[in-house]
């Protein structure tokens, strides 16, 4: 049986796959950018200043603006005289800072997210298809320039993690014995890390990772040959990318929580929808109720721009002690304006989540925008939103839907042949898919980019399995040897 090893066919071919992966940012001459974009540099560039305060290392402040490694801004928190209100992931802010260059264009970080997609997706595509040359030329030309794949790698926020991790909890329980272990230990520690890099992130690895356990605990005779070792490794990354999301929090903030000083975008969205908008004008009539009643009365914001990015958002509004508080109460505010208001939060829910589900267009990158460092010392988006979209992406959006489509017939007429493991790997897709949507509708809102960052995965599944069943040549394994 073959196995995929840390080898020079594996790491030639991963470099290969990152490389193609690079072409936006060859044609349009940066990454494509947005507001976040320029926060996890600022993000970074405080921790390291953190860090560097703490350990007595000298860092260097830039003598003008946008030159240098770090800024007054940085340093303004570094000695804990100031207390921060919001903050992102703090594993990813520091690759984004580290790897920002050359400049403020993020360049090194788009290679970095290719360099990371080539060695995850080169293994478990091998996983499955073995050490096919054909099927593997075919998979890069498809991915590259049949799906959105290469849009995620050079957008610079974590989104291409987010297929990354759902690839390797689909691949690896159903295909370990396939995979060597430095093969292992690197996609499990990839994906690991890849769950601290985003809030979405832990409920998406958490939710998938249920969803599958309760269907192989459900199975008796059609159980993968090895459940207890299937269950370890898509348990793993979830457990550790948790662990290392909440020890980062202690460190940063002493706060042992997935999601320490985040954005709440949860209470933002319940504000957008009304349950919580009409709950909270009610009860805070009463200023001490909560701390949304102590800075906007009975007057709440209506959208998820004005109550987080206008002017005067609640960033703006809020003391640090104020927005710690906020955190603590949502989820108290969200479950008692869901008992006030529980049809109208399930219409939304029914509604919004079949919305997500569909929603996974290509047409939001736009490539005006610059990352430009304030005279303050402050790393701002200048000309977020501006560009029209590419009409090479128009017509990629296009050409990425007929693959999809093409590949979810393939898989739905192989169905009825596939081994144990294939039916695995595509319950685990179909559930990833799921929970993306439900995490992100009732979370945050329906946006195109959260289910388009993983929708690659269909094409690259039926590719998968095509090649195993030998529709590229030569079948790989027999449907005995097929199940993993």
């Amino acid at each position: 049986m073959h196995k995929v090893s840390v080898n020079r066919i594996y790491v030639l071919r991963s470099i290969i796959l990152a490389a193609l992966m690079m072409w936006p940012l060859l044609l349009f001459g940066k990454p494509a950018y947005m507001v976040d974009s320029s926060a996890y540099q600022n993000g970074g560039e405080r921790a390291v200043a953190f860090v560097a305060h703490k350990l007595d290392i000298p860092i260097g402040i830039a003598d003008k603006p946008g030159t240098g490694p770090s800024s007054e801004a940085a340093l303004k928190n570094a000695d804990g005289s100031e207390d921060a209100k919001v903050a992102r992931a703090i594993t990813y802010s520091v690759i984004a800072y580290v790897l920002s260059g050359p400049g403020l264009m993020m360049a090194y970080l788009a290679l970095f997210h290719a360099l990371s997609t080539g060695l995850v997706a080169t293994a478990l595509f091998e996983a499955v298809a073995g050490p096919t040359k054909r099927g593997f030329a075919i998979l890069a030309g498809v991915l590259t320039f049949g799906t959105g794949l290469a849009l995620f790698v050079n957008f610079m926020i974590p989104d291409i993690f987010a297929g990354l991790l759902l690839g390797a909890m689909m691949i690896l329980p159903f295909y370990w014995r396939r995979c060597s272990w430095p093969i292992l230990v690197l996609v499990t520690g990839c994906v690991a890390l890849s769950v601290s890099f985003h809030a979405s992130l832990p409920p998406l690895a958490l939710g998938t990772a249920l969803v599958i356990t309760i269907f192989m605990l459900l199975l008796k005779k059609n159980r993968p040959s090895h459940p207890v070792q299937a269950l370890a490794l898509l348990w793993a990354p979830v457990v550790l990318g948790i662990g290392l999301t909440m020890l980062t929090g202690i460190v940063g903030f002493g706060q042992p929580s997935i999601a320490p000083k985040h954005y709440p975008l949860a209470l933002a969205r319940g504000l957008d929808n009304g349950p919580a908008r009409w709950y909270l004008n009610d009860v805070c009539k009463d200023r001490t109720r909560y701390a949304m009643c102590e800075i906007y009365g009975t007057n709440m914001p209506v959208t998820v721009d004005e109550f987080l990015w206008s002017k005067h958002n609640i960033v703006t509004r809020a003391t640090p002690e104020q927005m710690d508080r906020i955190r603590a109460e949502e989820k108290p505010i969200l479950i008692r304006s869901t008992m006030h208001y529980p049809f109208e939060q399930a219409r939304l829910i029914l509604q919004d989540v079949p919305d997500q589900f569909f929603s996974f267009r290509l047409n939001f990158f736009r490539y005006g925008a610059t990352i430009v460092r304030k005279d303050d010392g402050n790393i701002i988006l200048k000309g977020a939103g501006t560009g029209d979209v590419p009409e090479i992406l128009i017509w990629l959006d296009w050409v990425a839907d007929g693959v999809i489509l093409i590949a979810t017939l393939a898989l739905a007429l192989w169905w009825r042949t596939m081994s144990l493991a294939e039916r695995g790997i595509i319950l685990t897709l179909i559930a990833g898919l799921l929970v993306n949507a439900a995490v992100c509708a009732i979370f945050s809102g329906v946006a195109a980019r959260y289910q388009a960052r993983i929708i690659w995965l269909i094409p690259f599944t039926a590719l998968a399995i095509a090649c195993a069943r030998g529709h590229f040549g030569a079948a790989v394994s027999t449907l005995k040897e097929r199940q993993g």
